[in-house]
């Protein structure tokens, strides 16, 4: 059976755009502009690979490619777990159809299977993950004029800190997670607060910013985040932890979830 150049670029288009969509979707705000580029990418490697024949060393230079193309890479952590994801996702259905082609059976019957128990796979894949640790974690959006920043975050019971006059919650961030940009365009605020705060590695004062945005993701979802400000710590947080989130984080995700979905 033979397929045209254009029907094979096609087929693999939607096989990588359906993975990285999976993985990527509910961990935090992705680019769609981002996951199509990646996906042609992959598309007309996949041709250029078979044409070819083309090393081992190729398909993981190019899988490399994909994913830095289609997932910001902010959070290293969320990055690593999300390609790998992607990997599990995509090579369910490479061993589909490399399967089908060896025993002379249909490629595109047993794509579709492939692709069935890889997307399966995936969201069994992400469920785990959400439930592992005893942390509750959330994942957050920030923007600040042009600057944002994409992280997660502790959702910890302890953090009791309030902004002084609004008595508003505050989520803490360092510079790990909000990045240089963000912190850059913070420093240049000037309706901002100061509260003293008081941690394992001693007490001092951090600055607080109220933010053009904050969206969170808990539940599988992204909606608008309760009223809060931004607490700026000083320097890094110990323990491999980079921000703790108000505890409403949690009490205004639980059931259905108030606020407006959104991606970006």
């Amino acid at each position: 059976m033979r397929v045209a150049i254009e029907e094979f670029i096609l087929i693999n288009f939607l096989m990588d755009f359906l993975f990285l969509y999976l993985a990527s979707r509910g961990t935090w705000f992705f680019s769609l502009k981002r996951l199509l580029w990646a996906s042609l990418l992959g598309s007309i490697y996949s041709l250029i690979a078979l044409i070819n024949r083309l090393p081992p060393f190729f398909h993981s230079l190019s899988f490399a490619l994909m994913t830095l193309t289609a997932f910001p890479i902010r959070d290293k952590g969320l990055f690593l777990r999300t390609v790998f994801i992607a990997f599990t996702g995509l090579f369910v259905l490479g061993s589909a159809v490399r399967l089908s082609l060896k025993n002379g059976g249909g490629t595109l019957l047993m794509g579709i299977i492939g692709a069935g128990a890889g997307a399966v796979l995936v969201s069994v894949m992400k469920a785990a993950f959400e439930k592992t640790g005893n942390e509750r974690q959330a994942y957050f959006f920030v923007r600040l004029g042009e600057s944002f920043s994409e992280f997660n975050a502790i959702i910890d019971t302890g953090n009791l800190l309030k902004e002084p006059l609004s008595a508003l919650p505050v989520l803490i961030a360092d510079e790990q997670a909000l990045g240089k940009s963000f912190l850059s365009r913070a420093q240049k605020e000037k309706n901002t607060r100061q509260a003293a705060y008081a941690s394992i590695g001693g007490d001092g004062k951090m600055m607080l910013i109220r933010a053009d945005e904050i969206r969170v993701n808990v539940s599988g979802r992204w909606v608008h985040a309760p009223d809060m400000w931004i607490g700026i710590y000083p320097g890094r947080m110990r323990g491999g932890v980079h921000a703790l989130a108000p505890p409403v984080v949690s009490i205004n995700n639980r059931g259905k979830s108030k606020g407006t979905e959104g991606e970006l």
